[in-house]
């Protein structure tokens, strides 16, 4: 069966910033294109990147794109074509055929096969509309938000000279998923918290820190800080 996919260029980048590298799930070493959702899907079991694209919705079998493979596309899209420029969100054609995939660019084909195995149930982890406005603390790894970040500007074809004007929400849920999105409601990531023992009373501890006023040092005041410091932690326990 063949049938042609089109995606934003853009898009396609972003979500290549998510896929995994080198994981034995060989199958999230690549972009989901979910032909039945409508959505270009990227993860690496850590943090997730979905997008909504609807040159994908067609009436056919989901395809896996390999990072190789996209890699060696993206790789042709200069010029007016990179990211930040006029044509830097054009659209791409995927076209599969079986196993075989032709990734249309500027200057030709790329062509290569497509990864096979069955890519996660990725809807169970975004969380649905009602359950988003529940805040609460988490631990996360800051380099996984700083690239939910970028892809999140990436995606909106913003360059990087100017992606720190890009207004983005990071939306904390605990020991739940945190939600990277912005204006742009067809594009969002999830970054999943760090299983760690910092504990949730730690900014409390740390401002009570802040306004205390600094002892001259000595041995035995340092040893007091770090007992005032332990107290103020049981304290806000």
């Amino acid at each position: 069966m063949q049938y042609t996919l089109t995606v934003s260029l853009a898009t396609l980048r972003a979500a290549r910033t998510h896929s995994a590298v080198k994981d034995v799930r060989y199958y999230l070493c690549g972009v989901y294109l979910d032909t039945k959702a409508g959505k270009v899907v990227a993860t690496d079991g850590h943090r997730m990147l979905v997008a909504t694209a609807r040159g994908v919705k067609v009436d056919a079998p989901p395809v896996i794109i390999p990072n190789d493979l996209l890699d060696a596309a993206l790789k042709q899209f200069g010029g007016e074509y990179a990211r930040g420029k006029a044509l830097g969100a054009v659209d791409v054609a995927v076209t599969v055929d079986g196993v075989q995939l032709t990734i249309t660019t500027p200057t030709g084909q790329v062509s290569g096969k497509a990864l096979e195995g069955v890519f996660p149930e990725w809807r169970r982890v975004v969380p649905k509309a009602d359950e988003v406005a529940t805040f609460a603390p988490a631990v996360l790894n800051w380099e996984y938000v700083m690239d939910a970040c970028e892809a999140l500007t990436i995606a909106a074809n913003i360059s990087k000279a100017k992606a720190g004007q890009h207004a983005t929400r990071v939306q904390q849920r605990g020991e739940f998923p945190a939600i990277v999105c912005s204006s742009n409601p067809n594009v969002m990531a999830l970054v999943m918290p760090l299983r760690n023992d910092l504990h949730a009373e730690a900014p409390q501890v740390a401002c009570r820190m802040a306004h205390m006023d600094a002892l001259p040092y000595s041995a035995e005041t340092a040893e007091r800080v770090e007992l005032e410091a332990a107290a103020a932690v049981s304290a806000a326990a």
